[in-house]
């Protein structure tokens, strides 16, 4: 929610606590309070930045207060108020179940990079336990170079005499933040292996299964945050059921079955990204 109302600074700053004990965990194991306490207390920031930016009531003094600014966070307002002051309409809720569908396709798939091993039936699950981590972590590289992305291709548009030219820049543009995006995953997943107990370095196909989901996750996440977000939808939902059947039914290799999934949909959302994208109107 923050990040969506341009507030990464003050999601930054209420992480911040938790990043930093995180960090310090690694070399000197903190007390179970301490990171109880560190873990409660940004949840507890972060939710009251949010209620502070989503609810206006809670900034202005005379429109009803905090019970006010708790009740504008509720879907269909609170029991018993009184409906005779509305504020214009907004989207509708059905407007934003791509999204959420979008969101849970894409957990789906995380997981079975993380569990995979496990759903499996396979009892060793630390080898895949770092590229969970390492996804979780390429987050932060994932939102800076979709913000790239964002400023260079509105140069190209500025710099491109014909569509044509604005095509070619535009996937140029992608495939160089695809690019650095991929590396920082692959040095994320190299180094939580290398500090992960027990785990060996992964092969190549884990590693190429990890870089093909990355491959979705970033170009997902490039098509929603242009309005596209119908077509990565589908695209992650479909690859998310077929895993989940071929997982289920233990239809061959669990890693070689992702592979291939992760592949499929890699190929057809990148189509997307330079079909959509290349266009001129998509940057409006």
């Amino acid at each position: 929610m923050l990040l969506v109302m341009g507030r990464e600074r003050f999601l930054l700053a209420a992480l911040a606590p938790m990043a930093m004990g995180a960090v310090l965990s690694l070399v000197d194991p903190l007390p179970e309070a301490a990171s109880l306490a560190l873990l409660l207390g940004s949840l507890a920031a972060v939710a009251a930045l949010a209620v502070r930016e989503v609810a206006p009531a809670l900034k202005e003094p005379g429109e009803g207060g905090w019970t006010a600014g708790l009740v504008a966070l509720l879907p269909f307002g609170g029991f018993g108020t009184a409906p005779a002051h509305r504020s214009p309409a907004g989207p509708r809720l059905t407007g934003s179940l791509p999204y959420a569908l979008f969101g849970l396709a894409t957990g789906v798939l995380v997981l079975y990079a993380a569990l995979g091993d496990v759903l499996a039936g396979e009892t060793d699950s630390a080898v895949a336990a770092p590229a969970a981590v390492a996804l979780t972590l390429s987050m932060g590289p994932a939102e800076w170079l979709l913000y790239r992305f964002r400023s260079d291709s509105l140069a190209g548009l500025r710099s491109s005499n014909t569509a044509r030219d604005f095509w070619r820049t535009t996937v140029l543009t992608v495939a160089q933040c695809l690019a650095a995006y991929l590396a920082a995953l692959l040095a994320l997943s190299l180094t939580a292996s290398l500090l992960w107990p027990h785990s060996p370095v992964p092969g190549g196909v884990r590693l190429a299964g990890l870089l093909l989901l990355g491959v979705v996750l970033w170009t997902g996440l490039l098509l929603q945050s242009f309005g596209a977000v119908t077509g990565a939808t589908a695209v992650c939902c479909a690859a998310a059921l077929v895993q989940t059947l071929l997982i289920a039914t233990r239809t061959g290799d669990p890693h070689t079955a992702g592979l291939a999934v992760y592949g499929a949909a890699a190929v057809v959302q990148a189509v997307l990204v330079c079909a959509l994208l290349g266009r001129a109107t998509a940057h409006r």
